[in-house]
């Protein structure tokens, strides 16, 4: 099973809620779930976050959610904490046992058609 994870936590104080700040027409971060969906190698996209509007944007373009604790959601906490916790809660919460994870930044959108799937 091949999965991505986009970190997208609230709370921004640089561009406050930056990650559904409409983009060319939809919110950031709905750019990169649908590139995650539309990877042919990817079998499920999920968004970790800390934040009902981001959930249901996440929701919305059909992401997964996985809710991230508040205690790794400041703006010291690194993305890295952030996958560390979601691949934690998929193997102990939902059973799920990736092969590959694929990391997407929702802030770095600009991917060609393929690239996620030229990765894997």
């Amino acid at each position: 099973m091949i999965i991505s994870i986009i970190p997208a936590r609230g709370g921004s104080k640089g561009i406050p809620g930056k990650n559904i700040i409409p983009v060319a027409g939809k919110p950031l971060l709905a750019w990169t779930i649908e590139q995650s969906l539309n990877a042919k190698s990817v079998d499920s996209t999920y968004v970790t976050t800390n934040n009902d509007e981001i959930a249901e944007v996440a929701r919305e373009y059909g992401a997964k959610i996985i809710w991230r604790p508040e205690s790794i959601s400041g703006d010291e906490a690194s993305s890295e904490v952030a996958l560390l916790h979601a691949i934690d809660h998929l193997r102990k919460e939902k059973k799920v046992e990736p092969e590959i994870i694929v990391f997407l930044q929702c802030t770095s959108p600009l991917r060609k058609k393929n690239d996620i799937d030229n990765a894997i």
